[in-house]
């Protein structure tokens, strides 16, 4: 008898086996106890470097940080700035909250993850460098201080010396915009006494002892790389890294309970309609950001919340987050402003549209200088345009209140205040499109 029929059901009954296999290893249950084991390892390394701040990297990195050791700051480095040819150093990202923290600790450890087959992420290997090198050197020549060793340091296993040779020679450029953008270097980097350097640590190159660095001549900023997930939303059934942390428990305890799980924690957040209820966001970051030197902040839903938000703010301009009932309220309505801006596409036209009743709005309160909170769901994109639009109309170089003329309204100086907010709102991360948007109200630009 032929047996060839039985070899092809035993290949097709691998085959099966092997998918079952894979859907098995893809479950949210096995992801998540994947996520646990690589957060022990970051929990591993941190205490190889008592007294240095954990910092998450946005926004993957906030996965592994348990928050019993995380920082209250959190950074966005970006690997798209450390691609290959397309080397950066964003002053959009410019991650003045972490030059701060490092001057007070001496150092930090910045957790991030990488995706499969890589042993760190390009914002690791090259955007941290450049970030590293930038800044540096930016401080050692405000200073004068020609003994600082300003070289930029990659990790040789990972950045090859003809990359690394392109990158060196556009690190001047960067430090010429950086000293030419406005922003207040001695402010963030006074307790800054060491030149900064990245040092890497990974699960192929793990620490066992503690390392020595107490007469390291650098501040070390401390890359820690944590395996990877699969970043697309879906995977998480609406997961956030804050609900994982606070419901681990639960979410571990049973493989086929897992799922449901899930659903039941991430249902009652939508009902709840807010993530929280304390002075921080669904990420452990600030709800407002009071930017720079004026008397506006941006914010999230929930810090315009009453009755507390009237006991921090003036006035209120809500750019399309559902309204709190108790804000409707007729006594208000010379206090408080609605914006009817969807979220994405939808939005743009309206942000556009809004931006007269904001500026007519905003004006008694910011000649004042009365408190404003401008806020949307997340305080990251519709919030930073009507924002950007209020500090572009209304605000010298100086942070004070200068109804500017049209012909002193610039890209300049868009520019600049966009930089005040980002600086100052770590979370900022205005849509090209929304910035085209308020460059185009006052300019006409496309």
């Amino acid at each position: 008898m032929d047996d060839s029929s039985d070899i092809v059901l035993g290949t097709s009954g691998i085959h099966s086996i092997a998918e079952s296999l894979r859907r098995e290893s893809r479950s949210l249950y096995n992801r998540l106890m994947s996520i646990a084991d690589d957060a022990r390892f970051v929990k591993e390394t941190a205490a190889l470097f008592p007294g240095l701040p954990v910092v998450a990297n946005e926004r993957c990195g906030t996965w592994y940080v348990d928050p019993q050791i995380a920082s209250a700051v959190s950074v966005y480095f970006k690997s798209t700035d450390g691609h290959n040819g397309n080397w950066k150093f964003s002053l959009r990202r410019a991650n003045t909250q972490l030059l701060e923290a490092l001057g007070t600790h001496r150092g930090c450890l910045v957790v991030d993850s990488t995706r499969r087959g890589k042993s760190m992420p390009d914002a690791f290997s090259k955007t941290i460098p450049i970030w590293c090198a930038v800044w540096t050197r930016a401080i050692a020549r405000q200073r004068g201080m020609p003994t600082w060793d300003t070289k930029l340091y990659t990790p040789p296993q990972v950045v090859s010396r003809s990359e690394h040779s392109q990158i060196e020679q556009l690190i001047d450029t960067f430090v010429a915009a950086l000293l030419g953008s406005g922003i207040d270097i001695a402010r963030h980097t006074h307790a800054i006494d060491r030149p900064l350097r990245a040092i890497w640590v990974t699960r192929d190159q793990a620490l066992h002892m503690p390392p020595d660095l107490s007469d390291a001549p650098f501040t070390p900023v401390v890359c820690v790389s944590a395996s990877s997930i699969v970043r697309q939303r879906t995977w998480a059934q609406g997961l956030t890294p804050r609900l994982f942390w606070k419901h681990k428990a639960r979410l571990l305890a049973h493989s086929n309970m897992c799922e449901d799980v899930a659903k039941e924690v991430v249902a009652k957040e939508r009902e709840r309609g807010t993530s929280g209820h304390d002075g921080t966001d669904t990420e452990g970051g600030a709800r407002s950001s009071v930017v720079g030197k004026t008397c506006v902040s941006v914010g999230d839903r929930v810090s315009g919340r009453p009755p507390e938000c009237w006991q921090q703010f003036d006035a209120i301009i809500n750019c399309g987050s559902p309204e709190y009932e108790q804000n409707r309220d007729p006594a208000l309505e010379q206090r408080y402003l609605f914006l009817d801006i969807p979220e994405g596409k939808k939005g743009q036209v309206a942000l556009e549209k809004s931006i007269p009743a904001a500026l007519e709005f905003v004006r008694p309160f910011v000649e004042a200088r009365q408190r404003v909170l401008i806020h949307c769901s997340q305080g990251m994109d519709r919030s930073v345009g009507i924002t950007l639009a209020v500090l572009a109309k209304y605000f010298d170089e100086g942070g004070q209140f200068h109804e500017n003329p049209p012909k002193q309204i610039t890209k300049d100086s868009i520019r600049s205040r966009l930089l005040w907010i980002t600086t100052s709102r770590t979370k900022a991360n205005p849509s090209r499109v929304t910035l085209k948007r308020v460059n185009r109200h006052f300019l006409d630009f496309f």
